[in-house]
């Protein structure tokens, strides 16, 4: 996640200046009063990098101590390390060893490049591995994209009626979550590191963290396309089957074309092609109106809540997308226009 704040510069003595750092940001850090930081000049910004890190350099490593029964919060602590740029990490269980498959596991299948390089009887030591330069951060968009669209394309024709499984779109929804981990610790990675920034293929941070912020908005359309198969998975084993309904041909053409829309905006920004997000956005206006009638219909069908209440959830996550694309557009117009 990238935060911003924007801080006054005071003097501090003749020949300095002063800036204050939001106290969250400095002890997420490890940083404090006395400590020493590195600072780099890069070009068109400064990086603050606390010396114990720039020391260390790749290798760093950092202990996690389990204190409560939860594997998702073992996890979320373990991204946390990842994201920070940790090499390995020493997961402690202190008494908390039942859960240590479940954590091997989650962690298998969330964090890219995860390995367990130790392991005793109450305790695993995970390596990530990073490649880089071998995967520039474009590619990474876009094989994203390829994966939330082919997602996309399933749940709407399980809306239809095929027999794609709702578990197989959410095995590839862990695929895209992994990819945007990876991209969010790579993008913190070059940002306080040149050479790494010229690796990733990224003409400057501000297109670096525009990158970021598009792989977001990809991994939150692959969300809706996981929630899309959901529903229909539910419906069919508690109340029906969604494509016995006539109105389902409506919400499939709306959601053909929010997909088709998601893959221009993508490939505009991987391009940096500013004309064809200018023609994503475009399109906003008739989508909307589509989107519109369709409600409408719905609402107007005399359908039973149960089938009702479910589509108006599909059309919305279809809606949902298309909003997530002209995101995506218009920070394509922001980095190349």
């Amino acid at each position: 996640m990238v935060e911003e704040e924007v801080r006054k510069v005071v003097a501090s003595g003749r020949s300095s200046i002063a800036i204050t750092i939001p106290k969250k940001w400095v002890s997420a850090l490890g940083i404090e009063a006395g400590s020493y930081v590195l600072l780099r000049f890069m070009g068109d910004h400064v990086a603050i990098i606390p010396l114990s890190r720039s020391v260390r350099g790749p290798g760093i490593s950092n202990v996690v101590d389990v204190d409560r029964d939860n594997p998702d919060y073992v996890l979320r602590r373990l991204i946390t390390q990842y994201l920070r740029g940790v090499d390995e990490v020493r997961v402690r269980f202190n008494g908390f060893t039942g859960i240590k498959g479940e954590v091997k596991e989650l962690v298998r299948e969330r964090i890219s490049g995860a390995e367990v390089i130790e392991e005793g009887n109450d305790y695993v030591v995970f390596k990530f591995v990073t490649p880089i330069p071998e995967v520039p951060i474009k590619r990474l968009l876009n094989r994203m994209t390829l994966t939330v669209l082919g997602m996309l394309r399933d749940s709407l024709d399980m809306l239809r009626g095929s027999d794609v499984k709702p578990e197989d779109i959410i095995d590839r929804d862990n695929e895209v979550d992994r990819l945007y981990l990876l991209i969010e610790r790579l993008v913190m990675m070059g940002i306080t590191d040149q050479s790494v920034l010229s690796k990733l293929g990224a003409g400057s941070s501000r297109e670096l963290v525009n990158s970021l912020m598009v792989s977001k908005s990809i991994e939150r359309a692959g969300d809706h396309a996981w929630r899309i198969a959901q529903i229909i998975g539910e419906a069919s084993q508690i109340c029906c089957k969604l494509s016995e309904y006539s109105i389902v041909d409506s919400i499939m053409e709306l959601g053909l074309n929010s997909t088709d829309i998601l893959r221009e905006a993508a490939m505009a920004f991987i391009n940096g092609d500013t004309e064809d997000a200018m023609e994503v956005l475009d399109r906003r206006l008739v989508m909307r109106g589509k989107s519109l009638e369709v409600i409408k219909s719905i609402y107007g069908s005399g359908l039973h809540v149960d089938v009702g209440g479910r589509l108006m959830m599909i059309v919305e996550s279809i809606r949902r997308v298309s909003e997530y694309s002209y995101d995506i557009a218009e920070l394509t117009l922001d980095t190349y226009g």
